[in-house]
């Protein structure tokens, strides 16, 4: 005759047992070692056992709630590709760690309720063998061969990371108390180092999809050097907050576990280190970087994506925006957090994307952040490129756009603004202005900052749809536009006065992306190496702000990303945080990291070597070849001018007589066509006499 046991004979029994000593048949099964019931494979072999292991970890609010035990040295397989671990369920667990506990339940590893495919012993009939005992010694894992495709070896058990681990994403730390932590450094979206065309990456093709397979691996690898740091708890937006610093409130994407020790668990199909307490404990680092600074240079430019910056009517009204703040005091937090970035980073000129496209009338989004900037940091140390647009920017639909603010007493706007007119290719155009600089200490000399905000990942239809390479969708789009933006700096910004090109924004591409490879086959230099992230998308790092060199910048343009936004959480962005907002804080004011560029043309050949002084008339500024001559000549009171070009050994090559004007406008016409080399340009009139020397590339 065979005796049934039903499952709630089986938990009384248990519940006695915990507390007295065991029947006999208890007292007498065959014990079974862990590793025997794990397997090498994939599962369990599902049945009835007896097991004895000591208790390592007890997770009352877990789902389904339990504990860990895992065989010691002398009650262990010998194998070490099979766990010595198991996870017993039991509602109100009483157990202590360190216990050892002889354990008579059904074994099971199904994708269903309590399972949920990690290894699990249910219906535990409980004997304590010993109130303490030894735990069993942590089981090291070498970062660098670590994969969490292979962890099954090592479920349920006690693990150490033989080096520090490093925190990847930050998404559910808050709603799950979870963080998504890597075994080697940052994950980062594969297209950032590995180009879909190129291998090596270096190359510039922007069609094809010869190297996604290399996409792909890379992914791949970022899947196997990522797991999860859970905080033991099944809880809904856990109270308080795990892992976060006692002095910022916050843990960063790039924050440091040093020892990570825990368990190795498995739930919502992912491996996880279920936390240990007291001195086992997880200890996260988390340092806030200072804003970068430079030195030796002459002019600060930097951009930033402001997030959707609306202001509503401009009046206190206007809320909710159509994509920016939903209430008055919602708005306001985020123009407190905006300026205390801006502020912080006291560029000398800014390029700003997703500002409100509502003009520039007093009352538009763009003289509320010149205003706000005055008022912190003195009436007048900024003003904005008037656009041409008082109620919207010209040749522009969307509901955001580009804006430019400058400093005037550090640069000078040198002629007006330029604005990409080319139709059916941009959401929202690129503009440009050329500045000149102000400071004594600085070599003059033209430089122009572009602002771009090209078309987003997030959606796309037919050609436009994700080709699966990567790049998300729209990439078409995107590199329509980057070879528009090419031709928008070559045929409009370089001839209106400069050879210097900084072109800045949220591209939308990623390092090693097709639009990214466009300019560069335009010759064009990114600023900023790929392990420079200042995006964060599905957990990935990436950089979708850049900083594009004219090459003649190269040696002397610096390029850091501040990174205040990307790394950390959403929750304390102002949208979700409402009135827990820190508004006196930059950290978390918008979602992209801004980009800051120092530059310094001192070591540069210039058009101007000679030390101007207050009476100059004449400035000239240098293009590339084969470009005229550019000329700005000071005449208020109208008199002739003389204006000779001279080779470098003082031959005559061209000689003008006229106005200010007239002459400007013969020589843009007649200079084009001079070889490269050195001149220089002698200007005469009644009472004056100036010479500069030209270098034409």
């Amino acid at each position: 005759m065979t005796q049934v046991f039903t499952r709630s004979f089986f938990v009384a029994l248990g519940a006695l047992l915990a507390t007295s000593q065991a029947p006999a048949w208890a007292q007498t099964a065959t014990v079974t070692p862990i590793g025997t019931i794990q397997t090498s494979g994939a599962l369990a072999t599902a049945g009835t056992y007896t097991i004895e292991a000591v208790v390592t970890g007890v997770y009352a609010g877990l789902s389904p709630a339990g504990f860990y035990v895992q065989n010691d040295a002398a009650g262990a397989d010998g194998d070490p590709a099979t766990s010595d671990a198991l996870f017993v369920v039991q509602t109100n667990p009483t157990v202590a760690v360190g216990s050892k506990l002889r354990i008579t339940g059904a074994v099971q590893e199904i994708a269903s309720t309590p399972s949920f495919n990690q290894a699990v012993l249910t219906s535990p009939v409980i004997t304590v063998l010993a109130a303490s005992s030894a735990l069993p010694t942590f089981t090291i894992l070498n970062n660098a061969t670590f994969s969490s495709l292979d962890a099954e070896q090592y479920e349920g058990m006690r693990v150490q990371f033989s080096a520090p681990v490093t925190v990847a994403d930050v998404a559910a730390v808050k709603s799950r108390g979870e963080l998504t932590i890597s075994t080697q450094g940052l994950v980062y979206q594969p297209t950032q180092f590995v180009d879909p065309n190129d291998d090596p990456a270096s190359g510039t093709s922007s069609t094809g999809t010869t190297n996604v397979p290399a996409v792909n691996a890379y992914q791949a690898a970022n899947t196997a050097k990522s797991l999860v740091l859970d905080d033991g708890r099944a809880a809904t937006n856990p109270t308080p907050i795990p892992y976060l610093d006692a002095a910022t409130g916050t843990v960063r994407v790039g924050s440091t576990v040093a020892q990570l020790r825990g368990i190795m668990g498995y739930g919502s199909s992912k491996w996880r280190i279920q936390p240990l307490a007291g001195t086992d404990a997880p200890q996260v680092t988390t340092v806030r970087p200072p804003v970068p600074t430079f030195s030796n240079i002459d002019v600060k430019l930097a951009s930033m994506n402001v997030l959707n910056f609306f202001n509503g009517d401009g009046a206190g009204g206007g809320f909710p925006t159509s994509r920016g703040a939903l209430t008055l005091a919602d708005f306001q937090r985020q123009r407190s957090k905006i300026l205390a970035a801006l502020t912080q980073i006291n560029a000398d000129v800014f390029g700003l994307m997703e500002v409100e496209n509502d003009g520039t009338r007093a009352i538009s989004a763009v003289q509320d952040l010149v205003n706000g900037l005055n008022q912190a940091l003195g009436a007048g140390t900024y003003a904005f490129i008037d656009d041409g647009g008082l109620y919207t920017q010209p040749n522009n639909t969307d509901l955001i756009h580009c804006v430019i603010l400058y400093k005037p007493a550090v640069v000078t706007p040198y002629g007006n603004f330029l604005l990409s007119t080319t139709t059916g290719v941009f959401e929202r155009p690129p503009i440009a202005q050329l500045f000149t600089t102000n400071r004594p200490v600085a070599t003059r000399d033209t430089f122009a900052l572009v602002v771009n905000h090209l078309k987003s990942k997030a959606s796309g239809s037919g050609a436009n749809a994700d080709q699966q390479d990567g790049q998300g969708a729209s990439n078409l789009r995107r590199k329509q536009q980057a070879a528009a933006l090419v031709q928008f700096i070559n045929t409009v910004v370089k001839p209106a006065g400069t050879r210097y090109v900084v072109s800045v924004g949220d591209y939308n591409a990623n390092y090693e992306e097709d639009p990214m490879d466009i300019l560069r086959a335009a010759g064009f230099v990114l600023g900023s190496p790929a392990a420079s992230a200042s995006y964060l998308f599905n957990g990935l790092s990436g950089s979708l702000d850049h900083a594009v060199l004219t090459p003649n910048l190269v040696g002397h343009a610096a390029v850091e990303k501040w990174h205040i936004n990307a790394a950390e959480p959403e929750f304390l962005e102002y949208d979700v945080a409402g009135a827990a907002t820190d508004i006196t804080s930059p950290f978390r004011s918008s979602d992209h990291d801004p980009v800051l560029i120092g530059l310094n043309f001192r070591n540069i050949v210039t058009a101007a070597l000679a030390p101007k002084s207050a009476t100059a008339r004449l400035q000239i500024f240098p293009n590339p070849a084969p470009g005229a001559f550019h000329i700005r000549i000071a005449n208020p009171d109208a008199r002739p001018l003389t204006l000779e070009v001279l080779s470098a050994l003082g031959q005559p090559v061209l000689a003008l007589r006229g106005t200010a004007a007239e002459v400007q406008a013969e020589l843009a016409r007649r200079t084009g066509a001079l070889a490269p080399g050195a001149y220089l340009v002698r200007l005469r009139s009644e009472g004056l006499s100036e010479v500069h020397r030209v270098v034409k590339e």
